[in-house]
């Protein structure tokens, strides 16, 4: 099992898309859970490996969901004395099942860095792909007669703008530093793509004139009040390599902490949630089902009790809930 977890790990690093790993680094006998089982976690909240069954493996979905989305790493104690502590970093929840058994786990997120795709051959671009190289992330570029002398440390170099083998729209960032060379054309192109975060290097003016072409062009206005422009944090930058640092730091700020983002976007509308993350939640809702008694997320493939009430097909994780819930159904599914 080992071996095959590890497999998959790889397998989903590759892939680029982010997901969670737990283990089992406490146990109180009796569990299934025994000190060492781990698993990996996906968005759609598929669970690979073993960390326990029946009110553990709800739990640990529903907060491994969470560890994803915040990406910071979360101990989880499950015992039938819990509840009673809760941090930023550490929960407890009550053990329903019969077992009384308690497990700890840590879950801790795996987030790929990002990839950056510099938009144009400018002095901006030069200095903002030798600072994201610096800073570990996966650098593209793409310009017309763009050559790896001009970009020695980008991980790949196009001499076109094309964007039809992007592979993960959600773990990448588009910033157009074209500077007056097929500014419309590259800015137009980067929206067409799913990616949340495009940013355009451009004055207050410039970037007023290139909404007004969009619009034109027939590109959705919500999508249009995404584009970051002007882009970058506002620290008063003149230099080109300042200017590179302030479009890195906002960069990272969107990175580490969601759609929390600079003075200069404070006015855009939030990102749309993605493509990818609708049909995750989707995927999601036709595989789980929230328990009503303990609220925590139970395989329909794979369920402790199933009981039907009022047409509806209840899902429970363990004896404890199920019989909770036949002693006064109406306490958790209300009319």
């Amino acid at each position: 099992m080992f071996n095959e977890l590890t497999l998959q790990i790889e397998k989903q690093r590759t892939k680029g898309i982010d997901f969670a790993v737990a283990q089992v680094i406490d146990r109180i006998a009796p569990s299934s859970g025994k000190v060492g089982d781990k698993a990996l976690i996906l968005e759609t909240g598929e669970l690979i490996g073993w960390i326990g069954g029946g009110c553990v493996r709800g739990i640990v979905v529903k907060e491994a969901l969470e560890v994803i989305k915040t990406k910071r790493y979360r101990r989880v104690r499950i015992s039938p004395d819990g509840g009673t502590r809760e941090t930023a970093n550490f929960k407890e929840y009550v053990m329903s099942c019969q077992s009384k058994g308690t497990v700890e786990v840590l879950i801790e997120p795996v987030i790929p860095q990002p990839e950056i795709i510099v938009v144009g051959k400018s002095n901006i671009a030069r200095k903002l792909v030798q600072m994201a190289s610096s800073a570990d992330f996966k650098v593209s570029v793409m310009a017309t007669d763009a050559d790896t002398q001009t970009f020695p440390t980008a991980n790949e170099v196009l001499d076109t703008v094309d964007f039809s083998n992007l592979k993960n729209a959600n773990n990448t960032y588009i910033i157009v530093t074209t500077q007056g060379e097929d500014d419309e054309l590259s800015v137009k192109k980067a929206l067409k793509t799913t990616v949340a975060y495009v940013g355009f290097v451009a004055s207050v003016k410039k970037s007023e004139d290139i909404k007004e072409y969009l619009t034109n062009e027939g590109i959705a206005e919500s999508r249009i009040a995404q584009l970051r422009s002007p882009v970058g944090l506002d620290i008063n930058a003149k230099l080109a390599s300042e200017v590179a640092i302030s479009i890195l730091a906002e960069v990272v700020d969107h990175f580490r902490n969601g759609t929390r983002i600079g003075k200069t976007a404070q006015n855009n509308t939030e990102n749309k949630v993605s493509e990818a993350s609708t049909e995750a939640a989707d995927i999601f809702a036709e595989e789980y089902y929230i328990n009503p008694v303990c609220q925590v997320p139970v395989s329909k493939k794979n369920p402790k009790h199933i009981v039907d009430y009022r047409g509806e097909k209840v899902y429970f994780c363990c004896d404890g809930c199920k019989v909770s819930f036949e002693k006064n159904p109406g306490q958790y599914i209300k009319s």
